[in-house]
């Protein structure tokens, strides 16, 4: 191969990922022919593995199963896995240490949680074919006290505050809808900022996750009713300061910025020719709570899913670099199986169709301009996204 030929590096990112199956491979078993065919996987680590976890008094739930349940991840395969997320410390201190020592012992490099706040706000770095990756992971929904700090562990975070103003500040008008808005914590954006550059400087291309968006496990039951684009409000609609934070982060450095939380897929945009995922539902996600599973009034059909059938959408983005600057991005869908495995859709599924649908609806309610073009990519049904217009900026 001549030194001119141009390298090219196939990324594939998905969502919130943990497996709480007694079989530690049932669940990736349709998943791993199409994981193995890409360079590059990074997923968010949505839960602890640990053997002797030592509960936080903050969790809402533990979310989190002994060190054997996650034991095969690095052979699916995941590369790189950030550990931003709202239960990275439910077994506390030592369930994140042992967390990242399991995943660090198969092989994977970890961003987004560590020792101390400037190992969380570490990039991964990986190589492939001369090319270099760093990964960024940081969080925006967590309880009080996840985050690291100087001299204590935890995740890397982006605090965001939540403001409540009068929609006509010359009325005094109890019980109206109030305008809600939400600003960013300084110091975080500026972390955040000094991450990016600090990975854009170690780097050719720099992809970052974001955890954030309204929980399934808080306002599922309050779907029934659908807005006016068909859509039920809560987790399927962006919040403003998830826009505004996403393409913050390709301004400063980011070449793609994926996002999970929301236990649902969102909408999907380029900025300033760069692919922001929104949402990337779960790809793997086991939840063994019994509550949850009555409070959500959940289908018995699926014991490790209890959430509605539009969130059985997921599926995984392809992210496509090349050695001469250039990149391009799709989606491969799937969907999660009453049995807890998750199933890509082979060229010609049909099924596909319905979430390549759902996906449009999702970009229409949000006013994104992506065009979809529905096709199929190495025995796989695909999405190829591109912008619908480009205007150079």
């Amino acid at each position: 191969m001549g030194g001119s030929s141009k390298q090219r590096v196939t990324l594939f990112a998905a969502g919130d990922v943990f497996n709480g199956l007694d079989d530690n491979w049932y669940a990736f078993q349709h998943l791993a022919p199409l994981l193995r065919s890409a360079d590059i996987v990074f997923a968010n680590c949505e839960g602890v593995y640990a053997d002797k976890p030592v509960l936080s008094p903050n969790r809402r739930v533990y979310h989190g199963a002994a060190r054997r349940h996650g034991a095969r991840l690095s052979e699916v395969p995941f590369h790189v896995m950030s550990c931003a997320n709202n239960h990275i410390l439910d077994g506390g201190y030592e369930g994140l240490a042992e967390t990242t020592d399991l995943l660090r012992g198969q092989g994977i490099q970890v961003t987004g949680a560590g020792e101390t706040i400037a190992e969380a706000t570490t990039p991964a770095i990986i190589e492939r074919h001369g090319i270099r990756f760093a990964f960024l992971g940081f969080c925006a929904v967590f309880p009080v006290g996840y985050e690291a700090r100087a001299d204590r562990p935890g995740l890397a975070p982006l605090r965001i505050r939540t403001h409540y103003d009068l929609p006509d500040p010359n009325i005094w008008d109890p019980g109206d809808d109030p305008i809600v808005s939400t600003r960013v914590e300084h110091q975080d954006q500026v972390r955040l900022r000094e991450a990016l550059a600090s990975a854009r400087r170690q780097a050719d291309f720099v992809v970052i996750a974001f955890h954030w968006g309204h929980s399934a496990l808080i306002r599922e039951r309050m779907t029934a009713a659908k807005t006016r684009t068909g859509l039920r409000t809560w987790h399927e609609t962006t919040a403003d300061y998830e826009i505004e934070l996403a393409r913050d982060a390709i301004e400063h450095g980011a070449d793609a910025v994926v996002c999970h939380h929301q236990l649902s897929l969102r909408g999907m945009e380029f900025h300033r020719g760069k692919p922001i995922f929104y949402g990337l539902g779960v790809l793997v996600n086991h939840f063994s709570d019994k509550r949850l599973h009555q409070v959500l009034a959940a289908d018995p059909n699926y014991p490790h899913f209890p959430f509605r059938p539009e969130a059985r959408h997921t599926g995984v983005a392809v992210l496509e670099f090349t050695s001469s600057g250039e990149s391009a991005a799709g989606f491969i869908p799937a969907v999660v199986l009453p049995d807890g495995s998750t199933e890509p859709f082979r060229a010609g599924d049909r099924r596909a169709e319905l979430c390549c649908d759902y996906l449009k609806l999702l970009n229409q309610a949000a006013g994104f301009e992506t065009h979809h073009s529905c096709e199929a990519r190495d025995g796989w049904s695909f999405v190829r996204l591109t912008p619908k217009r480009i205007d150079g900026s």
